[in-house]
């Protein structure tokens, strides 16, 4: 399961570092540092980190319109890491944090964020004498990621929908509460006490809004209020 840059799978972690300026030090006779812009990068399942000055070169690119080759710096390779370093802003990585993989357990994670995993995209893209680094089991907790990253796409319209119910139920409630407030006291129902008299102060929106939430379907087509109020009534009585 690759991803479209495989960058999107590194740590890279931008610091200062003071460096000891040799000459300066032997000339002025003190220490004399000089502040450095350092990157560290991590790659997920490798315990080690290679460090490098953050505009020390990093790779050629190629230019698709001269053919020209440019060279990167590793402040130009993780940008966006950088420029958060430069504002003073937390640098982020990007992905689903394993605390929200519910096949991992809490001694597994940390196991995983030693080897510089920290995200389940990570673990789902980790390969060669990595994946070998997460040990026998390393080769389905990876097959476990790439279901899971799978599954949540797969299941995320209804997951969508289902949060879009419950807020209208939430949304319903709070205007049920409204409309007996507005009445008096809870029970006491103004008008003839017939089905359908607490729909009275609801608006069109309001009473669509009911029927999708109590029946899970919405009202199609220009239906006129008192179409609507009995839908609404119809919805009520079956929910009760």
């Amino acid at each position: 399961m690759a991803l479209r840059d495989p960058d999107d799978a590194v740590v890279a972690l931008f610091k200062h570092h003071a460096i000891k300026n040799e000459g300066r030090s032997a000339k002025e006779g003190r220490p004399i540092y000089d502040d450095m812009e350092i990157v560290e990068v991590r790659f997920p399942g490798s315990r080690s980190v290679s460090v490098f000055p953050a505009t020390a070169f990093s790779h050629w690119q190629n230019n698709p319109e001269t053919g020209e080759q440019t060279a990167v710096s590793y402040a130009e390779r993780f940008s966006k890491q950088y420029r958060q370093f430069k504002g003073q802003n937390e640098q982020t990585k990007a992905g689903t944090p394993l605390a929200h993989a519910p096949f991992l357990t809490e001694a597994r994670r940390a196991e995983l964020r030693a080897l510089n995993i920290y995200t389940v995209e990570q673990l789902s893209v980790v390969d060669g004498q990595e994946l070998k680094n997460l040990g026998h089991a390393g080769r389905d907790l990876k097959n476990r990621a790439i279901e899971y990253i799978s599954e949540s796409k797969n299941n995320a319209p209804t997951t969508m929908l289902s949060a879009e119910l419950e807020a209208l139920r939430a949304r319903n409630a709070v205007l049920e509460e409204d409309a007996k407030a507005a009445k008096g006291s809870p029970g006491e129902i103004r008008g003839t006490g017939e089905p359908g008299d607490e729909f009275d102060e609801m608006s069109l929106e309001q009473l669509r809004d009911f029927i999708t939430t109590n029946t899970g379907h919405a009202p199609h087509g220009s239906l006129g209020r008192k179409t609507l109020i009995r839908m609404a009534s119809d919805a009520q009585q079956q929910k009760v």
